[in-house]
């Protein structure tokens, strides 16, 4: 009687996990597409993308600080090469790149052609310089997902030439690059993903605010301060703070393979965020290209060849147990 309670609540347990896990999940979905069209709104109305930069990097330093004062740099552990590759690729460069984009293209370009593609940089990097092999079926959505980004890309470059969608594609590309190489570069370090973040985001402050207050010109003191106010939210502390808790809480709770699926669902939701607050409708054939990247992405991260558990490799112990 006793085990048949505690396999239950074990149960039960386990299902509160997923769901919770399936929460952060949508949270961080949610916070990725809400944030493209943040910044969208911000570049385009009163701040420049330098701003939305300092603003990203400079309050989120001051809230994570202290880890890295806890932790310190850990240049020894981690090496100068991959602090590099960690600080320039999920730093100023990659902000700069996103947000000069956003001047040209919309929202639903963002989340589909940086957040959306980054599972693909990271498995061509991965093969290139690791020398990882993929399955078929991952294979196949790095197919799908470039169909996509054609659909996407080929509608900027020949319908919308004038307006110059591409070059915010290119640079959304370039930007889901360099974002890419952080992740590569971090699983490798050693370090946590707080840990990362929070030395990312401090040396990108250090070293982007005298550029910014010197040879930049600030919107920051002419701007409505309700305007930047909305931006130390969503780029200092949604973005930073909240959307690297939920993910990594997704990842506790369902693992790296079925957490990373929900980056795929950001490019529908920055859509419907887009058409509702920015009036930007998608032509049909962005909707293809978007929705292939969104198929895409996810087969590239789930289709990988699953690992036998210890009970694929004895049957007979599932038994016992069970």
């Amino acid at each position: 009687m006793a085990a048949v309670i505690n396999h239950s609540q074990a149960g039960s347990g386990g299902r509160r996990a997923i769901v919770l896990g399936v929460l952060c999940g949508l949270a961080v979905a949610l916070i990725w597409s809400s944030w493209s069209v943040a910044t969208r709104f911000a570049v385009t109305t009163t701040l420049g993308p330098h701003d939305v930069t300092f603003l990203r990097f400079g309050v989120s330093a001051l809230l994570l600080w202290p880890i890295l004062v806890r932790n310190g740099f850990g240049i020894e552990r981690i090496g100068v090469v991959r602090m590099l590759v960690m600080v320039l690729g999920a730093g100023v460069p990659f902000m700069m790149l996103g947000s000069v984009g956003m001047q040209f293209a919309p929202a639903s370009h963002v989340a589909t052609l940086m957040i959306g593609t980054m599972p693909i940089w990271v498995a061509v990097l991965s093969g290139l310089f690791f020398g990882e092999r993929f399955a078929k079926p991952q294979l196949a959505g790095m197919g799908v997902v470039v169909a996509g980004v054609f659909c996407i890309g080929g509608y900027a470059l020949f319908a919308n030439r004038a307006a110059g969608e591409w070059r915010g594609d290119l640079l959304f590309l370039l930007a889901g690059l360099c974002f890419a190489s952080f992740t590569i570069a971090q699983r490798r370090s050693g370090v946590s993903p707080w840990h990362a973040t929070a030395l990312v985001n401090v040396c990108s402050a250090v070293l982007f605010a005298p550029v910014y207050f010197i040879w930049l010109k600030p919107k920051l003191f002419s701007a409505p301060p309700a305007a930047v106010a909305f931006q130390v939210v969503a780029q200092g502390i949604a973005v930073a703070i909240l959307g690297m808790y939920f993910y990594t809480e997704a990842v506790r709770r369902l693992g790296a393979p079925r957490a990373a699926i929900f980056g795929a669902l950001a490019p529908g939701f920055a859509v419907l965020i887009g058409m509702l607050f920015l009036k930007e409708v998608p032509a049909p054939v962005t909707l293809v290209g978007i929705a292939l990247v969104m198929g895409g992405a996810a087969l590239v991260v789930m289709g990988g060849r699953r690992r036998p558990s210890v009970n694929d490799r004895n049957p007979a112990r599932t038994n016992k147990t069970g």
